[in-house]
């Protein structure tokens, strides 16, 4: 990820679902950011006792997908989600509003990286949809595109601006129902590539289920687990920093 910093604030909030907050975050410093973006990521630094810490080795931040990039001042778009998990990302996002200070560093690349390939398989719930939404427009189209969202309500369901299909998993089991998606596709002689984003358990249960079942090289996934059931965000996060450690 890219090391600059850049000072920023709320231009609007809107919650656009029961489990998503919209946030318009904009800055001088954005000048150089354009709709080539869309789909990568920024880290966003959370005030901390009504002061943003600009540290990368001390902030509060998280990871966020960018949804859309005005083309005239490069102001963020960015969807949280609420009322799902606990965190100061999700506890900021609900409580903030015009004009409020907040950090970007970024953006960093995006995870998928091969666009010339004949199959891909996109994965995601809603704290990856954005990241589904940049790779289903910037993917060949006469690429097969199998992608599946999990959401907990259909009034979740946002527009991700394309003409493929999207499968919505709408329902409180995403396990069962992403794993019985996966069971029921046609795999073609040459192996698909793989995005997924997922709760972390999820995720390992995806992996085997591909590799295992349906034979797909690893080398073909990229994944990552998002978030954890049963764990708040903070201390999602200093688990995956001590098993970075251990690894």
């Amino acid at each position: 990820m890219g090391k600059q910093i850049r000072k920023a604030n709320v231009l609007s909030t809107e919650q656009i679902t029961p489990h998503l907050q919209r946030i318009v975050v904009g800055s001088d410093d954005f000048k150089d950011l354009t709709p080539e973006y869309i789909g990568n990521y920024v880290k966003v630094l959370f005030p901390k006792n009504g002061e943003v810490d600009f540290n990368l080795k001390t902030a509060c931040m998280r990871s966020y997908t960018i949804r859309h990039v005005d083309a005239q001042t490069g102001a963020l778009t960015l969807d949280f989600v609420i009322n799902m998990h606990q965190g100061p990302a999700t506890n900021w996002a609900k409580i903030a509003k015009v004009g409020d200070a907040l950090g970007i560093a970024g953006p960093g690349p995006k995870k998928l990286d091969n666009y010339a390939h004949p199959h891909y398989i996109l994965l995601g719930d809603l704290t990856s949809v954005n990241a589904i939404k940049g790779y289903v427009q910037q993917l060949p189209e006469a690429a097969k595109i199998d992608a599946f969202v999990h959401a907990p309500t259909e009034q979740d369901i946002i527009d991700l601006e394309t003409n493929r299909d999207i499968n919505w998993l709408i329902t409180n089991n995403a396990d069962t129902a992403m794993l019985s998606a996966l069971k029921n596709l046609h795999i073609t002689e040459q192996p698909p590539i793989v995005f997924m984003a997922l709760e972390a358990g999820l995720v390992r249960t995806v992996k085997t289920l591909l590799t295992e079942q349906l034979n797909i090289p690893r080398g073909n996934i990229v994944s990552s687990g998002y978030w954890k059931k049963g764990v708040d965000s903070e201390g999602y996060k200093k688990q995956r920093q001590r098993d970075a450690q251990l690894a």
